[in-house]
């Protein structure tokens, strides 16, 4: 699969509408759908940022596959702190396969397709993600300012 190129210009564009939508309505829960929309902005606002701070306007094939979805590794190039992290892996309720239970866990990589398959974050729960991110795009907001 090859990775298209996006300009600063479309992940900004991405980065704002994915927040707005990322919000339930009042009195709604936030719900996988509205999660994934939630990494997606932070991933978008991240490479932002991170294009950003090296002067360029381009994010190429090479930055795709050099950062991926990989939301720690750009927190981590990028530099920011303050409690801003995320956590390392994540568990999801074993399944059964073959007559056993078989335990199903993944690095922050594979958050966005927990959320976009309907599966549940066991440990860090959904919540503590959904926290940590919602943390993230208020500092991106304040960076890209």
């Amino acid at each position: 699969m090859s990775a298209i190129p996006f300009t600063d210009r479309e992940l900004m564009r991405a980065w704002r509408a994915l927040a707005a939508l990322s919000t339930p309505m009042a009195d709604m829960p936030r719900t996988n759908p509205h999660r994934l929309l939630l990494f997606y902005a932070v991933e978008c606002g991240l490479k932002v940022i991170w294009l950003k701070r090296r002067r360029r306007a381009l994010f190429n094939s090479e930055d795709i596959h050099q950062t991926g979805h990989d939301l720690r590794q750009l927190l981590k190039d990028l530099k920011v702190g303050g409690g801003l992290g995320l956590p390392q892996s994540l568990r999801l309720s074993p399944v059964k396969q073959g007559g056993t239970n078989s335990p199903r866990t993944g690095d922050i990589g594979a958050l966005h397709q927990v959320w976009r398959y309907g599966g549940e974050c066991m440990a860090p729960t959904d919540q503590t993600y959904e926290e940590q991110l919602l943390k993230i795009l208020a500092w991106i907001q304040g960076e890209l300012k």
